[in-house]
């Protein structure tokens, strides 16, 4: 079937007459409904191999929680230890290490298998680093690779020259070990950025609900922060090392009492009379003190000298850097350091939670400007071309916060004084190229319509060019509109002409789309609407639609689609800007008492929906006989007098409450069918409207009420019909149709289909008498006197449409 185009003087034609056979649907069978290409293939669900699944479960919330909860005890684990608890509850400690340090080792393990660009890259040596370094915090493992050996053999002046030997190697490793294990806080900032992520996805969704899914980070924004991240840990880490080489404290060793005074006591190794008393003294100085002597011996075999004193305290029960030797070479003394050790404990916790502080802040601060200035206005860009990608008309329809905006608004918290946006915008190129996309994107959907969302997406997810592809069969309510007097209309108004059509182009979408209706063709004076359904809504079975009855859209959509030509229909009556067209006098001198003045047909059915062209020029549009039968309904309102004609097949669809709103008016065939069709007409009189005061609602609000009435619709709170109901605009129109007006004319109409002309006759001069102006009543008298009211020989109930 050929879609219908406008002639020079405006109205619909058809560029070839539907033919018998066209139109019936058992012949077309063969065509649209037997033909396997035609059909879709099965859905094949693409299985996702093991390693991407693995990498999927590495990268989950769950997963960078978990590991990153083991990174922080990792962090603060040992310092706890050794500040809070007593040597006892080490093996406890040293198991749950233990356990860190497998987990993070099959982490990195799977990892190295898994990922292909993680073996040898910066994340490898820096995980690598950061999970060796948890092997200090392992005594099981440690102590006999720095050679510590605590024994309880305290009679043996070499054995604590030895532990004092190994004391000092031990404290100087851990000191270097604990700063490389500040390399674990990368996996805190890898938390906190899957974590800030996923809350902006949150906001980002609550904002917009039919946001659709992109990928969470650009790659140049992840390329970015990958190399701010690097940079500030290589800063860090290279702080952390070289600072304490400026220590004098890394060069010098400064001699403490501990040491002078034994080295007072062997000058008086000779003297037996008199060390006893030096002895005394230099425990009882250090007895008291925040690190205090626990442990004393002096032998001296050749004067067979030996002293030996102890406190309670148990040398065995300390760690190795929890006790201090100070030797002489006949002496040695023990002294308790937990004081020091808790303290440095402490300073080490400090120090780490500081240094998180300064990385995560260096991390965030360094990639900020960057971030606000170029990575997030292109991850938005990138967001546009994806939601024009994948459904280009509600992108069109979306709001989105620019990237100027998002600029102006980090500017703002950091300063003090204002800003001229009109002039800091256009130094910002980014926000230009913004908004070129939405502009680019608000225009294919504004040029392609509701036909064309499939078209788009298609060809923007493919690299080839334009390709026109078969289209695809869909169930939809088809409506057309025409201005009528269009040809003298332009000839009186010349340029102004473009302008007369946009003002009523205003009314006409606007209320379809605010009714779940889309504008499909706008050509000269006459509009294209349609009323989509998708497939769970209804199918096509051998020609013929069926609904789902689980479907809510298959009930309300075709009532909705016939309100919304009604709602047109009063505001073309009360809009002040389209009332102002009365007194245009160039119109009115050429047509007397001028008013705008449309004509509707509405039609359900199926069409298929596809591009109309070449690699030149397309155009969206559907091709089907239903299409062409709108068409011819909004043609025969002039026949019938009456501004609104839809086909009976339409009107078995609308809910029960919403057919009192409708009258038969007559029973043809078209040319091209044998099968008679139903004619219905919601009758309307403008004479009661008033003039409304001309408040143009925004394209924002018409979608925020088209979304507050779906959900009404779909969640039962709200009929359709009910908008009829509540409707004032409606309620006028039909005031002046009364129930005898109504009762006479179905007592004519059946006789006048039962083939009782004459009968007939009386109740439609019975409705002239009424409603004088009535354009089906005086339609139908004229076919009857067309035979004298004699009712032909071969009368079934209807008659041929004929075009006039």
């Amino acid at each position: 079937m050929i879609a219908p185009v406008v002639s020079r003087q405006g109205s619909f034609q058809e560029m070839k007459d539907i033919e018998g056979p066209s139109m019936n649907p058992a012949e077309n069978q063969t065509t649209f409904f037997n033909n396997d290409t035609d059909r879709d293939p099965p859905i094949l669900i693409p299985k996702v191999p093991i390693r991407e699944k693995v990498i999927q479960f590495l990268d989950s919330y769950f997963m960078m929680a978990f590991m990153g909860l083991l990174a922080i005890y990792t962090l603060f684990g040992d310092d706890i230890r050794s500040s809070s608890f007593p040597k006892s509850t080490d093996e406890t400690f040293f198991a749950i290490a233990t356990t860190c340090f497998a987990i993070f080792s099959l982490e990195f393990l799977i990892c190295c298998i898994c990922k292909k660009d993680y073996p040898f890259s910066f994340y490898f040596w820096l995980d690598l680093v950061s999970t060796l370094s948890l092997i200090p915090d392992i005594g099981w493992m440690w102590d006999p690779i720095i050679g510590v050996k605590d024994d309880d053999d305290s009679q043996h002046e070499s054995m604590y020259k030895q532990a004092n030997q190994q004391s000092s190697v031990a404290k100087s490793a851990t000191k270097v070990l604990r700063i490389v294990r500040l390399i674990r806080l990368i996996r805190i900032v890898r938390l906190y950025k899957n974590a800030s992520a996923a809350v902006e996805k949150h906001e980002s969704d609550s904002e917009d609900e039919e946001e659709i899914i992109i990928p969470k980070e650009s790659q140049v924004g992840k390329q970015l922060n990958d190399l701010t991240i690097k940079k500030v840990i290589i800063i860090i880490l290279c702080l952390l090392f070289i600072l304490p080489l400026f220590d004098t404290e890394m060069w010098t060793t400064k001699q403490t009492s501990w040491d002078y005074g034994l080295q007072e006591i062997e000058k008086f190794k000779d003297e037996p009379e008199n060390v006893y008393t030096v002895i005394s003294k230099y425990i009882s100085f250090h007895e008291d003190d925040d690190r205090p002597i626990i442990y004393f011996i002096l032998v001296n075999p050749q004067l067979k000298l030996f002293y030996s004193w102890s406190t309670t305290t148990e040398v065995s029960s300390l760690r190795y850097y929890e006790k201090h030797f100070a030797t002489g070479d006949f002496s040695v003394a023990v002294f308790d350091l937990r004081y020091d050790t808790k303290f440095a404990a402490e300073l080490n916790i400090y120090q780490t939670l500081f240094i998180c502080i300064v990385l995560t802040l260096g991390i965030i601060y360094f990639s900020k400007d960057a971030d606000v200035l170029v990575i997030k206005p292109i991850e938005k860009m990138v967001q546009r071309v994806y939601a024009i990608a994948r459904n280009p008309i509600t992108a069109g329809h979306k709001r989105h916060e620019s990237a100027f905006d998002i600029i102006m608004k980090q500017n703002k918290r950091f300063l003090c004084f204002k800003t001229n946006e009109s002039d800091d915008k256009a130094k910002f190129e980014i926000a230009l190229l913004e908004d070129t996309i939405i502009k680019v994107g608000v225009l294919l959907a504004l040029g392609f319509g509701e036909a064309g969302g499939d078209i788009i997406a298609s060809n923007m997810q493919k690299d080839k060019e334009l390709e026109l592809v078969k289209g695809n069969k869909i169930v939809a309510v088809f409506g057309f509109c025409d201005i009528r007097n269009f040809t003298d209309s332009t000839e009186e108004l010349q340029e102004s002409v473009m302008i007369f059509v946009n003002e009523i182009a205003r009314i006409v979408h606007t209320m379809v789309d605010t009714y779940h209706g889309a504008a499909n063709k706008n050509i000269g004076d006459a509009f294209l609407l349609v009323w989509k359904f998708s497939e769970k809504d209804f199918s096509v079975v051998d020609g013929k639609i069926q609904p789902n009855p689980e479907s809510s859209k298959a009930k309300y959509i075709p009532d909705l689609a016939l309100f919304s030509f009604l709602k047109i229909l009063a505001k073309i009556n009360k809009d002040p800007v389209i009332l102002k067209y009365r007194e245009h006098t160039k119109l009115n001198l050429r047509m007397p008492n001028y008013e705008v003045k449309m004509g509707f047909g509405l039609h359900i059915g199926w069409a298929i929906e596809g591009a109309i062209g070449s690699q030149f020029k397309i155009d969206a549009s559907y091709l089907s006989p239903h299409v062409n039968m709108a068409s011819r309904f909004e043609a025969a309102t002039k026949q019938y007098g009456v501004p609104l004609l839809f086909s009976g097949t339409l009107y078995d669809y609308l809910s029960p409450n919403v057919q009192t709103y409708c009258r038969h008016i007559d029973t043809v065939t078209v040319k091209g069918s044998i099968l008679p069709i139903r004619i219905y007409t919601s009758d309307c009189d403008f004479a009661e409207l008033t003039p409304s005061k001309g408040r143009e609602r925004t394209k924002q609000q018409s979608r925020h009420k088209r979304r507050i009435l779906e959900r009404k619709l779909e969640g039962g709170s709200m009929k359709s019909y009910e908008l009829y109901e509540l409707s004032k605009e409606i309620q006028s129109m039909k005031k002046p149709f009364t129930r005898e007006f109504y009762g006479a004319f179905g007592a004519g109409m059946k006789a006048y289909i039962e083939g009782r002309w004459n009968d007939a006759k009386e109740k439609f001069e019975e409705c002239l008498k009424i409603k004088p102006r009535d354009g089906p009543s005086i339609t139908l008298l004229g076919v009857m006197s067309e035979c004298d009211f004699e009712v032909p020989n071969d009368w079934k109930g209807f008659r041929v449409l004929t075009e006039k």
